[in-house]
């Protein structure tokens, strides 16, 4: 399967109790994360990770599920239609 650019936005609604998760899940993937800028607010608990990704839509799909079973994690993803 061919790898495609894709960007995923990652909201952790909840640092505190679920940031480490995401870093080791982030971690696991990081040869394919080409790009990956955070905004944490401290102030409100929040956390807000934007990612580039090169990979194939099933390792996307698998790295946007494992995220989203997690409490307080929210991800949205897009494939970019570019080669």
């Amino acid at each position: 399967m061919e790898k495609r650019l894709h960007t995923a936005t990652i909201t952790i609604y909840n640092r505190d109790a679920s940031y480490q998760k995401v870093q080791e899940l982030l971690h696991k993937h990081a040869p394919n994360i080409s790009l990956r800028v955070g905004y944490p607010m401290e102030d409100k608990g929040v956390a807000i990770i934007f990612l580039i990704l090169k990979m194939t839509t099933d390792e996307l799909g698998a790295i946007s599920g494992q995220l989203g079973q997690l409490k307080d994690v929210s991800i949205k993803t897009t494939t970019l239609d570019i080669q």
